[in-house]
């Protein structure tokens, strides 16, 4: 019986390795939506600039008035990485052994693409959550913005646990300053779902194809109201509400330290994967952010 051929995804990690390893720092729905710092090696600072000119008569003398202010909210990013391994001989007797090749020297990974895609997106997953929830106190992880949120100058709001979700939203959108432009409100999925649901009950639900997948407006509003990952599970059901603008992940896929390898090591006769690279996340305005909780 022919066997598959599977020689032709030799390589594809060395092919594909910056895509691999972009798409592990940048998979994530909420690093798409946010600002991109890129070249984060360490500690960096976001330079902010806040200026207030006053008005004075338009007369033929010459009065300085109002003020410039430079000042520096640092983002701390962490050093992260995954190391994973895979005996491919635990594929003998399964269905899959056709893809073990036990020849020395003709090794090939079995279910290489399949193996490395779905690791990609596991990272990018777990980035997600950090992206929220991520404590600075753990090694492994860099501080998210529910903790760099808590205790700064951001607006609080909150809600009762018998308030439905679309009052709650409603109140977070009302602290929106008015400077504020573009805002959404970033809210978990099982929360999202909720919203979507008292808009049902209150006949406030119709489909609208510029709403996209688990996004909706707010009804009476400009706000959309977006979906993410990253706060599933969050104590106290928290939402975001900001100009996405305002956020900003650091990441860096061009030091020495950053890479994405796969490789079969013949000492232990496994296979072996290695992803590492930095990443963090910092507000340039906290004061211009909601931060709502409901309890």
């Amino acid at each position: 019986m022919a066997q598959p051929i599977v020689s032709g995804i030799t390589g594809y990690v060395d092919n594909s390795r910056e895509e691999l390893l972009t798409k592990s720092m940048l998979g994530s729905k909420s690093a798409g939506l946010f600002r991109i710092m890129t070249d984060v090696k360490g500690k960096t600072a976001l330079h902010l600039l806040d200026v207030n000119p006053v008005f004075a008569a338009g007369d033929c003398t010459f009065a300085a008035s109002g003020s410039t202010a430079f000042s520096n909210r640092e983002l701390v990013p962490a050093f992260l990485k995954v190391n994973m391994e895979f005996c491919d001989k635990n594929l003998l007797g399964t269905y899959a052994e056709h893809q073990v090749k036990i020849a020395a020297g003709k090794e090939t990974a079995p279910f290489e693409v399949k193996w490395c895609q779905t690791i990609v997106d596991a990272v990018a997953d777990g980035v997600e959550k950090m992206i929220y929830q991520g404590s600075s106190a753990n090694t492994n992880e860099f501080g998210g913005l529910l903790e760099t949120l808590s205790g700064s100058t951001a607006i609080a709001v909150s809600a009762s646990t018998g308030e439905t979700a679309y009052a709650y939203l409603k109140k977070v959108a009302k602290a929106i300053p008015a400077a504020v432009k573009n805002p959404v409100i970033l809210v978990s999925i099982p929360l999202y779902r909720e919203y979507m649901q008292d808009l049902v009950t209150a006949n406030l639900f119709h489909y609208d194809p510029a709403n996209g997948e688990n996004e909706y407006m707010l009804p009476g509003t400009d706000i959309k109201v977006i979906a993410v990952g990253g706060l599933n599970g969050a104590e106290k059901d928290p939402v975001i509400a900001a100009n996405l603008n305002n956020i900003v992940y650091g990441c860096d896929a061009e030091s020495d330290e950053s890479d994405f390898d796969l490789w079969y090591s013949k000492d232990d006769r496994i296979w072996k994967l290695a992803i590492q690279f930095n990443a963090g996340v910092q507000v340039a305005y906290p004061n211009e952010i909601v931060l709502g909780t409901r309890e």
